[in-house]
């Protein structure tokens, strides 16, 4: 009997289904799948570019990593999952002492290093052509103790309450910047870590960023800006480095929704000239971009356009831009809060100046409350300055300005301008009844005019389901 001649099709179906543990959650690769490249080249390719579509990366790993995946097989690497391995913690009880955060910075630093000098090594035409995701993680080593069936639920709370204070940073960002740069990372993405993984500071991230020229899309995790304001400067300085063009850039706070809004907002970072550097570092990076997100992070009116230009500086011009979405805290670097009491709020019985004391200045231990609120005259310059950034955007189609009042859904104030190819259309929505000047509509209405040839609608609105 003559032997079937299978296609290559079902073959590989076949190796599908012998390669992978499909009783696993995740259905993960067999632990011998090593045996199956033997049956022949075919069997051999189909088998690589699953193994090596996905790498688990750490600084043991990577000193070997070159020798292991060759010249062939990188063009099958499509996600780095670069693990950081930390030092064994001291009690959960107890707090992170300063010995131990520099041994985990050390972690870091070592394996940032590592990253560079071996994957720096990989070629361009070398890569597969839709390139790499990189994703970093920093998980805690991994406890044996089981004691009870509460342990897990119990132990996850406790390492974040140690950690509260803390993220993972480079011990020396300039010997960064001094390794050759990798070209093999097109995507790169901070996850927002389980319980037991430690966070990444955001400057040590867009430091490493600066050393990766192909990267395209970008998202980026500042943790607790609050917490740690006192890295905005060190974060701008970062950002600064990066120079090449970006499609998708995303930096976010994900712990801001869970947070309070009635807190004291960050010391002053503002330059002697009254300047906001990471706002204006933002509002250069932008330039490059096809997407901004910007999501719970303060910014000023700066990120749009700067106070002033001196004879050596050009008009800003944003090519690429389509769309640009901020979400920002209701107060500014300077501490000056977007949002005031609304005068006109029923007091419910209690005088006016009960009704204030909601509302205290920066200089207490609160900032204002988020509720019965109107926006404050700040907030017609913001829109201005916005519509003259927009006004140098020739690609974009959407832009998103929301105010984080919280509330939840009781209070909003929310802009967007949207643009197609004969069409635009610009809404502004709140709970205050916000109206905007004359001017602030005036420069809006100039956006369509230059790039559309046409008319700006307008719509005020009050409803949620407009916001």
């Amino acid at each position: 009997m003559a032997p079937a001649n299978l296609t290559p099709e079902l073959i590989q179906r076949i190796i599908y289904f012998l390669i992978y543990d499909w009783t696993r959650p995740g259905y993960p690769l067999c632990e011998d799948v090593g045996n199956y490249a033997a049956v022949g080249p075919f069997w051999q390719d189909t088998i690589e570019r699953e193994t090596f579509a996905t790498l688990y990366l750490d600084l043991e790993r990577l000193s070997e990593v070159n020798s292991v995946v060759t010249s062939r097989r990188r063009r099958y690497v499509r996600e780095i999952l670069l693990e950081v391995v930390l030092p064994w913690p001291g009690p959960r009880q107890n707090p992170e002492k300063d010995k131990e955060k520099l041994r985990n910075n050390r972690a870091l630093q070592a394996t940032f290093e590592a990253f560079l000098q071996s994957l720096s090594q990989w070629a361009a035409d070398e890569l597969h052509r839709d390139g790499i995701a990189l994703r970093i993680f920093a998980p805690l080593p991994v406890e044996k103790r089981l004691d009870s069936p509460s342990w897990g639920w119990e132990r996850g709370p406790m390492w974040k309450r140690r950690y509260a204070g803390s993220v993972l940073e480079l011990t020396d960002p300039a010997r960064i910047a001094q390794h050759s740069p990798v070209v093999a990372i097109t995507d790169i993405k901070m996850d927002e870590p389980r319980f037991e993984d430690r966070h990444i500071s955001a400057v040590a991230i867009c430091t490493l960023l600066a050393k990766l020229p192909a990267a395209k899309r970008i998202s980026v995790d500042w943790w607790k800006w609050r917490r740690f304001s006192g890295m905005r400067n060190d974060l701008a300085d970062a950002l600064s480095q990066i120079d090449h063009p970006i499609d998708d850039f995303e930096i976010r706070d994900d712990s801001y929704s869970a947070m309070g809004r009635s807190q004291l907002p960050p010391d002053t970072t503002l330059s002697s000239e009254g300047e906001d550097g990471l706002s204006r570092t933002l509002h250069i990076l932008s330039q490059r971009l096809k997407t901004l997100h910007i999501d719970g992070i303060i910014v000023s009116d700066e990120l749009f356009f700067p106070r002033t230009l001196s004879v050596h500086m050009t008009e800003p011009r944003w090519e690429r831009l389509v769309t640009f979405h901020l979400c920002y805290p209701p107060v500014t670097p300077s501490g000056e809060w977007l949002f005031v009491p609304d005068p006109n709020a029923s007091d419910d019985s209690e005088d006016e100046n009960a009704m204030f004391s909601h509302w205290v200045s920066i200089s207490s231990d609160q900032g204002p409350r988020s509720d019965r609120c109107i926006a404050a005259p700040a907030m017609q310059q913001f829109y201005i300055a916005a519509a003259r950034a927009a006004l140098q955007m020739p690609a974009l189609e959407r832009m998103t300005l929301d105010a984080g009042l919280g509330g939840e859904c009781e209070y909003w104030h929310k802009f967007e301008y949207r643009a197609t190819r004969s069409t635009a259309e610009a809404l502004w929505a709140s709970s205050s009844g916000f109206v905007p000047d004359d001017d602030v509509l005036e420069c809006w209405r100039k956006v369509p005019r230059k790039y559309l040839k046409g008319e700006l609608e307008v719509e005020i609105s009050s409803d949620l389901s407009d916001a």
